[in-house]
C-alpha cells in the first residue's frame, strides 16, 4: 500500500512538474487549488480577481472549485496609480498674462468646466490677465467597474467627463477597462 501510495504521489509529482514548464514556457501561470482554498484567496496569492480566473478558465461559478483543479492564472491586472493631491483649492487665482483656463484647470487638477461654472464664465475663451478666478476643489471618488460598464456611462453618473476619469486614472486606452477595476473620479464641489 505505501508503495502504491509513494508511486501516486511520484506521477503526481510529474504532472504538476511538467504543467509548471508548460506553462513557464508558454509565459502562463497555473495553479494546482489545494485544500481550503477559494477562488477569492488564489485571486489574492497571484494579485488578480476571482471574476478574471473564473473567465480565464470558463467556470460558471465562482464558488466551485475541487481540490486539485489545475486554473490557469491570468495576469494580474496593475492597479491604477494614485494621482498626486491637487494644489490648494476653494482658492482665488489671479489671470497671468498668456494664461487660458485649460492651462489653469490643469495646474489646480480641476476640469475647465468646474472653473467656469463656478466663475459664471459666458465665453471660455476671453478670460484676461488680472482677472480673478475662483478655483473650486475637486474630490475623488472610487468607483468600481461593473461587467458591461464603460467610461462613457460611468462619467454622467458623477457630472464628470471622460477624459477627467481618463487623467486621473493615467489610462492609455480609455476602451479598455475591466470588472473590478478601482477607478478614481475626480468630482467638482463648489
Amino acid at each position: 500500500m505505501k508503495r502504491w501510495l509513494a508511486v501516486i504521489a511520484a506521477i503526481a509529482l510529474i504532472v504538476l512538474m511538467s504543467s509548471a514548464a508548460s506553462a513557464q514556457a508558454s509565459g502562463q501561470t497555473y495553479h494546482i487549488v489545494g485544500p481550503g482554498e477559494t477562488l477569492n484567496s488564489i485571486a489574492a496569492l497571484f494579485g488578480t480577481t476571482a471574476q478574471a480566473i473564473a473567465q480565464a478558465n470558463g467556470l460558471p461559478n465562482i464558488n466551485q472549485i475541487t481540490v486539485g483543479q489545475q486554473l490557469l492564472i491570468p495576469a494580474p491586472q496593475p492597479s491604477p496609480p494614485v494621482p498626486p493631491p491637487p494644489p490648494t483649492c476653494n482658492v482665488y487665482y489671479t489671470v497671468q498674462r498668456g494664461d487660458w483656463l485649460s492651462r489653469i484647470a490643469q495646474r489646480f487638477g480641476v476640469t475647465v468646466q468646474s472653473i467656469v461654472t463656478a466663475n459664471a464664465i459666458a465665453n471660455p475663451s476671453l478670460i484676461y490677465a488680472g482677472q480673478s478666478l475662483y478655483i473650486p476643489c475637486q474630490v475623488t471618488v472610487v468607483h468600481i467597474v461593473q461587467a458591461g460598464e464603460r467610461l462613457s456611462t460611468i462619467a454622467p453618473r458623477y457630472n464628470t467627463t471622460v477624459s477627467a476619469i481618463v487623467r486621473a486614472n493615467n489610462i492609455a486606452n480609455p476602451n479598455l477597462i475591466y470588472p473590478g477595476q478601482r477607478l478614481l473620479i475626480p468630482v467638482n464641489q463648489h
